[in-house]
């Protein structure tokens, strides 16, 4: 016979609804963060580009010239992290899934496509020319990001190869992670706005510096969710349906 969870109390239940209402909340303003970001960086890009210039780092400056120095891969960048904050909440939207699998699938391949892809692009920028350069405070932005990228495809990667030996709890809590990583820029841009109107701390310390704390404080609120959520068994089952039968 099966192993099941036990039941959890009304209590512990209602707690597990508030935390996901707020969670929502939460992903909600990361991921109009984001896309204002994005859009934002592709206007300076678009514009950029029909500027005359030879040097765009002492056109710009060494944050903005690297970009532009760099265009191929921050389109790449900026189009495919525009598909993850557009398809990344539809990916854990139950009733998405229940009603059209094969949209959930689709949009699913798409979107662990797209990840991989701004991890690398992302991440090229980012090791190898961070503003302030590698020998300066841009090391820290460096370790950063060279960590999150190659943590970030791990989990995309578990996130393909558990759903593919249909082990859905895995994968739902590998897909987890992977949304809140790359969920990560958003939260560095609060944290770092904070910061710049809080303290008299300069942006090349604060930068790579943010860097790492969004992506901790993302992941460590993403193991959170798991434990407090995780299914038993191979996880076919979503938490909110064994809610809704211990609620019965």
């Amino acid at each position: 016979m099966k192993s099941q969870r036990p039941a959890l109390p009304p209590s512990a239940r209602s707690l597990r609804r508030a935390i996901e209402i707020l969670g929502w909340v939460t992903v909600s303003i990361l991921v109009i963060t984001g896309l204002v970001a994005i859009f934002d960086r592709a206007g300076f890009l678009t514009s950029a580009s029909n500027m005359d210039f030879t040097d765009p780092i002492a056109t710009f400056n060494p944050f903005d010239g690297r970009y532009v120095q760099f265009s191929l891969s921050s389109w790449a960048h900026l189009i495919t992290g525009l598909i993850i904050f557009t398809l990344g909440p539809l990916q854990f939207m139950p009733s998405i899934r229940r009603k059209s699998i094969s949209l959930h699938r689709w949009s699913g391949r798409i979107w662990l496509s797209a990840g991989s892809l701004a991890a690398i692009s992302g991440g090229f920028i980012g090791i190898f020319q961070p503003f302030m350069g590698v020998d300066g405070q841009g090391f820290n932005e460096s370790m950063a990001t060279t960590f999150f990228a190659v943590y970030t495809l791990f989990c995309l990667a578990k996130a393909y190869s558990t759903i593919r030996a249909r082990n859905v709890r895995a994968h739902r809590e590998w897909m987890v992670r992977s949304w809140a990583l790359m969920l990560a820029i958003a939260t560095e841009r609060i944290m770092l706005a904070i910061l710049m109107a809080t303290t008299d701390i300069g942006v090349p310390v604060l930068f790579g510096t943010t860097f790492w704390m969004a992506g901790l404080v993302n992941l460590a609120a993403s193991e959170i969710w798991i434990n407090l959520t995780r299914s038993p068994g191979s996880g076919h089952r979503h938490w909110k349906d064994l809610d809704a039968v211990s609620a019965a």
